[in-house]
This record gives C-alpha cells, structure tokens and sequence, in this order.
C-alpha cells in the first residue's frame, strides 16, 4: 500500500514516502505545501498523513492542501489526519498554531454531516473514525512520576476513546479534556476519499 505523508519533518510514517518544504533527512520531495500542484501523479496514493499539519494553516490554505489529498489519493483513499487537541495545553504552546481543533471539528468535512453546506469548507470526504491516539497528562519528567504519568495518561486515553463511542453524547470527550487539564491530547481523523 503506497503511503505519503505531507509535511513529514523529520517525524516521517515509516514506510511512506514524505514531503515537506525543508530538505532534511526523511523529506523525499522538497515542496511547500502551499504551492499546488504537488509533483505528484493524480490517484497515485491509497494512503496519505497529515500528522500535526493542519493547525498551522489558515482555514483556506487548509482547504488547498485537501484538495491537492483528494487528487492524489486512490478512489478508495483514506486520509489520516492527527491534530493536537484545542483544550490540551500543547495546542496553545507552539506560537506557530493556526487552527484549533476538537473532536467534532472533523464532521465538518463529512459530506453526510448536517452542517457540511459551510461555503468555505468543501465537504467532500466521508469521516469514518475519530479517535484519541495519545494522552499525556502532566509531562513529568522525573522516572517515577513519568510512569505514574503514563499510567495515567494511558486511563484517561481509555476513558476518552469510550466517551467517543456515544453517540447520544457527542461532545462528552471534548468535556472530559476541558475539565483535567491535559498537556497534550491528540485527535486522530479517517477520512475516506468522496466521489
């Protein structure tokens, strides 16, 4: 399965093929995101990452980036998107940070979501999965609070993920996360590609 991951830095998904606009080690192709078209074939993709990406986008700069996704990816595509979480405190210390983002923030490009009409969102992928991908509570770094840390974390996360899964209760997980005060959380985003 051929995968790309766009603006990679040096964190590129193992196997994938990665672009950013800096020549370090891990970036295959040296491109700005910005500057479409990508040197890229059309459809030549089944996977494509957008890891910690998007929030450093202006909403319609974002919404070049998915376009330039819909073109590459195969017609059964999947997008993988991870953004961190708008209440966590990580979403507000990197000053290059854009956009912030819940875990509701996603249907907003699912074509079936009732408030996809939004002119200056084009809404034309199918959300299938969010999830918490990771949790980190309070970012000890003494070895025995750090365990207890990710002991922690890793309990929350559960917690999280299980909150996700009602849906008579969408934003219960946005909740959780405004009340603990985390450092960091991540929201993980599927999107399969729209016809």
């Amino acid at each position: 399965m051929k995968s790309l991951d766009l603006g990679c830095g040096s964190l590129k998904v193992e196997g994938a093929v990665g672009l950013d606009n800096v020549n370090i080690p891990g970036v295959d192709i040296v491109h700005d995101l910005l500057d479409a078209p990508y040197p890229i074939e059309n459809e030549s993709y089944e996977n494509i990452y957008l890891n910690h990406v998007i929030e450093h986008f202006e909403l319609n700069d974002f919404e070049k980036i998915l376009k330039e996704c819909s073109r590459i990816l195969t017609s059964d595509g999947i997008l993988q998107i991870t953004v961190p979480h708008a209440f966590s405190i990580a979403a507000f210390t990197d000053p290059t940070h854009k956009q912030f983002f819940t875990f509701g923030s996603g249907y907003y490009w699912d074509k079936k979501y009732q408030k996809s009409y939004y002119k200056e969102i084009n809404s034309y992928w199918e959300l299938i999965n969010i999830q918490c991908n990771s949790v980190t509570w309070f970012d000890w770094k003494h070895y025995r609070f750090k365990r207890l840390d990710k002991f922690l974390s890793s309990m929350m996360k559960k917690r999280i993920n299980r909150s996700l899964q009602k849906v008579n209760h969408p934003s219960l997980a946005d909740r959780i996360i405004q009340k603990y005060n985390f450092q960091f959380v991540e929201i993980a985003w599927s999107f399969q590609k729209g016809e």
